[in-house]
């Protein structure tokens, strides 16, 4: 009799686990939807320049998926264009551990780079002479740096399109 209640017991719990396994399955792919719908609502909210609402999704998205290269690109673009730098820096060598090959990574960082090189000189253009050596060097620098911030906002033209 004992054995039968053990038995029986033992059964019970069994099937009591099954039950729990199956609907943790269950629940999973619920998860994976969801992370799905916030990263779509998190991609459209970008291209309609609602940064704030962008920012915010792909956070989550990320607590949810870190390893998500192309939520670390998209949050550096939205910090770049917010002008927090040092965070848009952040998030490009995230997405560049994910993807080393990301040639837009890469040089997204680089025009932020530039833009946080600027802002030095320009405050350095401000300090001592600017007509020591240094002074020249650093205006020199500053025009040069400019000079490619603007070469780089410019609109190509049908044929220059082409052509790449």
């Amino acid at each position: 009799m004992a054995r039968l209640i053990i038995i029986s017991l033992l059964m019970a719990s069994l099937i009591n686990l099954s039950g729990c396994v199956s609907s943790h399955q269950e629940k999973k792919p619920q998860g994976n939807q969801q992370i799905m719908t916030l990263q779509a609502e998190a991609e459209q909210a970008y291209k309609m320049a609602r940064l704030d609402q962008a920012e915010s999704l792909y956070l989550q998205v990320l607590a949810s998926v870190p390893n998500y290269a192309p939520g670390w690109f998209r949050l550096g673009n939205i910090y770049t264009r917010t002008g927090r730098h040092n965070a848009a820096v952040a998030a490009y060598m995230r997405c560049l551990e994910l993807e080393p090959a990301n040639q837009k990574a890469w040089y997204n960082m680089s025009l932020v780079r530039i833009k946080q090189s600027t802002q030095v000189l320009t405050s350095a253009n401000k300090q001592g002479d600017q007509n020591s050596p240094v002074g020249r060097q650093i205006q020199a620098l500053l025009h040069a740096l400019n000079t490619i911030q603007s070469q780089t906002h410019k609109p190509s033209l049908p044929s220059e399109q082409a052509a790449r």
